[in-house]
């Protein structure tokens, strides 16, 4: 059991951080590693729909970089810290600098900024990373959820009703 509470504590990369103490703890940790750090609001479309992507960043970029989140509501002297008015924002720190800010929910933009400082992510680096879900698959994984929510006609004409 001690197993698979340790498999499932490794399957999400992104930290969500609980205060100042603990955004300065894991940027402190990060040592020579980038920290992406996302600041958010429970209540933000556009943040939720960037969640899944920074999943696959946090793998994808595993070696080089920590993704943290930081929730505006909870952590107000942090967003007030960064001047952070919208959101998503994003800034890249490294060695507890502040290299980049800028907003949006763009995973473009979020990629194209993590290999600007990170390098470029071929496939193969991706799966040696761990991001087995890589942008060659999620055509795949969205082919799935159509099926899941609207079954094929084949399902439908062969009913068990005759």
């Amino acid at each position: 059991m001690a197993a698979a509470a340790k498999e499932k504590s490794t399957t999400k990369k992104v930290i969500t951080v609980q205060s100042k103490d603990d955004f300065d703890r894991i940027v402190a940790e990060a040592g020579n590693k980038h920290v992406l750090v996302e600041f958010f609001a429970t209540w933000c479309g556009p943040c939720a729909l960037i969640g899944p992507r920074l999943e696959e960043f946090a793998q994808e970029y595993a070696d080089c970089l920590v993704i943290i989140k930081v929730d505006v509501d909870d952590n107000e002297d942090l967003a007030e810290e960064y001047d952070v008015s919208s959101m998503p924002s994003f800034l890249i720190i490294k060695n507890k600098i502040k290299l980049e800010q800028f907003v949006g929910s763009s995973g473009e933009r979020v990629q194209s900024t993590l290999q600007k400082f990170c390098g470029k992510r071929d496939e193969k680096t991706a799966t040696a990373a761990g991001a087995g879900a890589g942008p060659s698959q999620k055509p795949n994984r969205m082919v799935s959820m159509i099926k899941v929510v609207s079954p094929s006609k084949a399902n439908v004409m062969h009913s068990d009703k005759k």
